[in-house]
């Protein structure tokens, strides 16, 4: 029992046939003065058999209500998997179109026979069922990698900063890669049409060659990793350097950002990098639209290795000698766009979802890391004690 409830129990015993013929009176604890008339009883009378019996009230004073903040505080890898699903699933939904058009510009059938500008949304389901967990997955380890890492760098620097993003986000998207990649390539051949039902794009992804598969990975992983690598530093340095403005010029004493600020940032970076990976983003759909019955042999003139770097080989000289170099950046502007305004409403919405399951105020996004490094001389955060974290929910 505690004080904030009353419990009375009273034991009889009489038992007969029994030794224990006596009866016990026992009172747990008196009732608190301040309780308060209009509460609930809970009368529970329970059996023990003959003459016997067990009574027990309850008063509650108040009723019991869940920090949902500083449980939220305390597990920030939750706030990061929310946050992050939310995000992807916004910014796959509002810019799903942009996506589609990019692929069917990068289509080897052309744009008009990949569709053109009709059913510019065939495909979302799978795009959302894929955005959700990919970018859950994603900014749960870029968080927790970048929380993890933040006490190492004694430096408080620029360089420290914007490294820490760097690694975060690669190993970001090796994690993210493994679920995103083959439901890319399945979204992909329903952007193109590469068949009338999902059903007809399953049976053609079982007739696919597997070094097809392969080399879509390759392709995928090396675009994602050079893109996370030039879009979260450019990110993080911006947000760092509009950080020391905001307090140089007395706008801010807490180094917090506002929200369309942070997602501003996100979109500068996403531009820059979309440009510089538009030639790795031509080759991976180039090979998620690849079907089963084009040659997956060693391409003539090409040294022997794997079949997934040979196609990749395969795909490069295919390019360049049918368009020159312009043809890497087939879809470029669409995938620009699509990168700017998709930096600005993923990021920005991944900040406002974990400003608000963290409960921060309605203006301001204030990370001790970013706090630390506009900051030089002063102190980075010490990470509580284990014994001050609360404990995940079940």
């Amino acid at each position: 029992s505690s004080s904030s409830q009353r419990v009375w129990m009273d034991a009889c015993h009489g038992f007969s046939g029994s030794d224990f013929g006596s009866r016990l009176h026992h009172h747990v604890l008196e009732p608190p003065d301040r309780a308060k008339e209009g509460q609930h009883t809970l009368l529970v009378s329970l059996g023990c058999g003959p003459g016997g019996w067990l009574q027990m009230s309850c008063f509650p004073e108040t009723p019991v209500k869940l920090d949902w903040v500083g449980w939220c505080k305390a597990n920030p890898h939750i706030v990061s998997l929310g946050a992050g699903a939310f995000a992807g699933t916004i910014s796959e939904t509002v810019l799903f179109p942009l996506d589609c058009l990019k692929t069917r510009l990068q289509s080897r059938r052309g744009f008009d026979q990949s569709g053109g500008f009709r059913g510019v949304y065939r495909g979302v389901g799978t795009a959302i069922c894929a955005a959700a967990p990919a970018s859950a997955i994603f900014f749960s380890t870029y968080e927790t990698t970048k929380r993890n890492l933040t006490p190492y760098d004694h430096t408080h620097s620029v360089l420290g900063y914007c490294s820490i993003g760097l690694l975060s986000s690669i190993l970001g998207e090796l994690a993210a890669g493994v679920y995103r990649v083959p439901m890319d390539l399945v979204k992909q051949r329903q952007q193109a049409g590469h068949g009338k039902s999902l059903s007809e794009i399953a049976r053609g992804l079982r007739s696919t060659h597997s070094s097809i598969f392969f080399a879509s990975y390759l392709a995928s992983f090396m675009r994602d990793i050079m893109h996370s690598s030039l879009q979260f530093p450019m990110y993080e340095y911006l947000k760092l350097a509009l950080a020391r403005w905001r307090r140089a010029s007395g706008r801010d004493e807490t180094d917090g950002l506002p929200t369309w600020q942070a997602a501003s940032c996100g979109s500068v970076a996403g531009v820059l990098s979309a440009v510089c990976t538009t030639p790795l983003d031509l080759l991976r759909t180039r090979l998620n639209l690849r079907g089963s019955h084009e040659d997956c042999t060693m391409p003539k003139g090409i040294r022997p290795s794997p079949p997934a770097l040979a196609l990749l080989r395969e795909e490069v000289l295919d390019v360049y000698r049918s368009r020159g170099v312009r043809g890497f950046f087939a879809g470029g502007l669409c995938r620009a766009a699509w990168m700017g305004l998709g930096g600005f409403i993923f990021l920005g919405s991944f900040e406002l979802a974990k400003k608000h399951l963290l409960g921060e105020g309605a203006t301001a996004i204030v990370d001790p890391a970013l706090h630390a490094a506009a900051s030089p001389t002063s102190p980075p955060p010490s990470p509580p004690p284990p014994s001050e974290a609360a404990p995940a929910l079940a």
